[in-house]
């Protein structure tokens, strides 16, 4: 069985308050010639279709006309969970005309689908996000567990007044109750496969190991994935790569495109897991085109700028501009620069005194977290996310306690 994953599309994202939908399109159809031309059996989307709950109509319609095409007229399964960023209702609407083209939609970890045909498929629904089906002579049992969060499961995950590491354990221990329950439906000699959209420890989220928490997620440990399943397809991290101490059988996909300036420097790409019972798992990578890179250009000043931009203007491509200078970036100078190279996100003037500073700073009197921002910005151009100063606030927070705790046990006031 031919098995194609993918994961966070984010359908209707914006990129700076520009639309990346034409961008979009263009690499959702290149998805679907890697789907032909490789003869893939199933889509495993693991989450994230769309960017938010309330996509645009346009958002909507470009995820039906890419789904309608993957299914070949339901000659093909495709496999549909919810991420954080979908709203299960809104994806769960069009059930009765997806499974005549054989599209299966999971909006929540609660959803049982009915048995019966989908497309040209004979679908057997075991359970709450489990169903078996056959294909070349080969059966096959899928567990869906879309995103989790304490609305979904209609329970309290953890408690206020629990610590970090408490709630991280209290949720890992739900997730691999979870998880064990769909697993127990999995079959000696079936292909058994899981699709969930969540965090895992020691996955690397563009480019930087992770803590305990990344934003308001915990981080699961490898473990509570069931050890039946065969191929483990994830969504939820952008950067495509193998769960640590997996064997390669856990998967992120990573996303179709770049979504912001941190991602640009690794390749994108999609997954071909061919699996076959008491066989072990073959898996191709196949990266896609950008058809509109996202780029950092450093100019040593203005009319540095303004060639680089003359040289590029029929090139088409995302910019954030750093500019020496001794002066500010006029508003007759930033209409100039944009009359030529228009996908211009920001432009950012760095002054001398800005550079003499950095040079000159004492370290002893910033503290870590204003350091972090000053390395942070240096090497990337712009200023961290919401969820990584999240996850350093804590961290610091951890090591405040960690550090109080010894005093106070040593008697040190």
């Amino acid at each position: 069985m031919r098995i194609l994953h993918t994961a966070d599309w984010h359908i209707g994202k914006l990129l700076e308050g520009k639309s990346r939908l034409e961008e979009q399109r263009i690499v959702l159809e290149q998805f679907v010639t890697i789907a032909d031309t490789t003869d893939a059996d199933v889509i495993c989307i693991a989450g994230d279709v769309f960017d938010n709950g309330h996509p645009s109509a346009k958002a909507e319609m470009l995820l039906y006309h890419i789904l309608k095409k993957l299914s070949k007229q339901g000659q093909r399964l495709v496999v549909l969970i919810a991420g954080n960023h979908d709203q299960p209702s809104r994806l769960e609407a069009i059930v009765p005309l997806a499974g005549e083209h054989g599209i299966i939609i999971y909006g929540t970890p609660h959803t049982k689908i009915p048995s019966g045909k989908y497309g040209d498929f004979e679908i057997e629904s075991l359970d709450e996000g489990v169903f078996s089906f056959s294909c070349k002579g080969e059966k096959a049992i899928f567990a869906c567990v879309p995103y989790v969060s304490e609305k979904t499961l209609n329970e309290v995950l953890y408690q206020e007044e629990d610590s970090v590491e408490k709630r991280a354990a209290d949720y890992a221990e739900k997730i691999r109750t979870l998880f064990q329950k769909r697993a127990f439906w999995y079959e000696e000699d079936a292909i058994n496969v899981l699709i969930s959209h969540v965090f895992t420890l020691g996955c690397k989220k563009d480019g930087s190991e992770q803590g305990m928490m990344l934003g308001n997620s915990y981080l699961l440990p490898p473990d509570v994935f069931p050890e039946k399943a065969q191929y483990v397809a994830l969504g939820h991290v952008h950067r495509p790569q193998k769960v640590i101490g997996s064997h390669g059988k856990i998967r992120y996909s990573g996303s179709p495109l770049p979504y912001r300036l941190q991602e640009t420097v690794i390749a994108k790409q999609c997954s071909l897991v061919i699996l076959h019972p008491h066989k072990d798992l073959v898996v191709q990578e196949f990266y896609f085109d950008n058809p509109k890179p996202i780029e950092k250009w450093i100019c040593k000043n203005y009319e540095e700028a303004l060639k680089k931009c003359k040289e590029n203007q029929n090139r088409s491509c995302y910019v954030y501009l750093q500019i020496h200078t001794d002066t500010y970036i006029r508003e007759e100078q930033l209409k100039e620069l944009k009359s030529y190279k228009e996908d211009i996100l920001e432009v950012i003037p760095i002054f001398p005194e800005i550079e003499e500073k950095r040079t000159k700073t004492i370290f002893t009197e910033k503290t870590f977290q204003e350091l972090f921002l000053d390395y942070y910005q240096e090497k990337k151009g712009v200023l961290p996310e919401e969820e990584i100063l999240e996850t350093l606030q804590e961290i610091l927070k951890k090591e405040d306690e960690n550090e109080t705790n010894f005093y106070e046990n040593e008697g040190i006031k």
